[in-house]
């Protein structure tokens, strides 16, 4: 079989999407060396695109590039089975393998630009339709596709997120301090807002330090906090932290938050598991699905129960089971995922040729 893999992530600033994509592409490359990974000339990720030995094809970038330059290549080299791990894909492509993240945009269209939310609300319900088989990355996301798109769940695999390969030689033994960590993009749907306005109602800011790390501090201005308060209340905002400075900060905090109205797995979550964390979640479904045994739960917009779920938390001594959250990791992971996505590509395209 020869699978090429759009490796358009490379081009992209790294979100959760951006992360399965080459973590699944270094796992596939491991199993499966024959992979050829294509790109758009604008790389971002150097050092991933030597490990993959990514091509770069055609002059465009973008969605151009995709819709245009990618399906051009392939077709003057077979139709050969094109992966697309990152959510979309060339929609004029007729073997394409996808996997879909979430429905934020279809839920919830005002997150995003109206560019945006108009463009992927056309593209990706048509790449649900006619593209050979789905991956997704949680039972939640599968049963969305299957409900919104009227695609079989027979058409929809599951492939988890994991835990990054550079931090899987991590040994622990870091002391834990007073640190109460939020990791995500600064938007409305993260809900940092309510998480800052909890966190400074609550007596943990008298003990703890909460830090916020994301790309964007705009979160800030739209909910009516002043972001020159925040020093002083024991809050810190750090941007562009490395992967060791941010495993480091995993490393020393007690708890990790995640009070997001909607998410399609929630990443954070298993890295504050992985670095020994206990783990405050919204209460939406995802969240329930993925770490019911693992986290305490509480409505994402209710500011007293997001109080009252931190300091309940910080007066707690115990941890998330070790045992548990081992059986978690061995379950939620890269390498499981690069070897179902490409069994299954693989058995498809075989039962395809005969």
């Amino acid at each position: 079989m020869k699978l090429f893999i759009n490796a358009r992530f490379l081009t992209q600033p790294i979100s959760g999407v951006q992360r399965y994509g080459i973590e699944c592409s270094l796992q596939i490359k491991k199993l499966y060396p024959e992979t050829i990974f294509l790109t758009p000339h604008n790389i971002l990720h150097t050092d991933v695109a030597k490990a993959l030995d990514a091509k770069v094809v055609g002059t465009r970038t973008g969605h151009k590039w995709e819709q245009l330059d990618l399906p051009s290549f392939l077709r003057k080299n077979g139709n050969a089975p094109l992966l697309n791990l990152a959510n979309t894909a060339p929609l004029f492509y007729g073997n394409n393998y996808i996997t879909i993240h979430d429905l934020a945009f279809f839920h919830h269209p005002d997150w995003n630009s109206k560019a945006f939310s108009t463009w992927y609300n056309f593209l990706i319900p048509r790449l649900a339709r006619r593209s050979k088989y789905i991956f997704t990355v949680s039972e939640t996301v599968k049963a969305e596709i299957v409900n919104n798109y009227r695609v079989s769940a027979s058409k929809i695999g599951i492939t988890y997120n994991g835990i990054s390969g550079d931090w899987l030689q991590w040994q622990g033994g870091t002391a834990k301090e007073k640190i109460v960590l939020s990791v995500g993009t600064f938007s409305i749907r993260k809900n940092q807002q309510m998480l800052v306005k909890a966190f400074l109602q609550s007596e943990v800011r008298k003990t703890h330090r909460l830090v916020l790390i994301g790309d964007k501090n705009k979160v800030f201005a739209e909910s009516g906090i002043n972001e020159n308060d925040l020093q002083q209340n024991n809050i810190t905002v750090l941007q562009k932290v490395s992967g060791d400075e941010l495993a480091a900060i995993y490393a020393r905090a007690e708890i990790v938050v995640s009070l997001s109205e909607y998410e399609g797995f929630g990443i954070p979550m298993l890295e504050g598991l992985f670095f020994g964390c206990k783990i405050l979640c919204s209460d939406i479904s995802v969240y329930r699905e993925l770490f019911s045994d693992v986290a305490a739960f509480c409505p994402p917009k209710d500011v007293n129960s997001i109080v009252g779920a931190l300091e309940q938390l910080t007066v707690n001594s115990h941890f998330p089971d070790p045992n548990v959250v081992k059986a978690m990791l061995a379950k939620y992971n890269y390498a499981a995922s690069a070897q179902t996505i490409v069994e299954k590509v693989s058995s498809l395209q075989n039962a395809g040729n005969k």
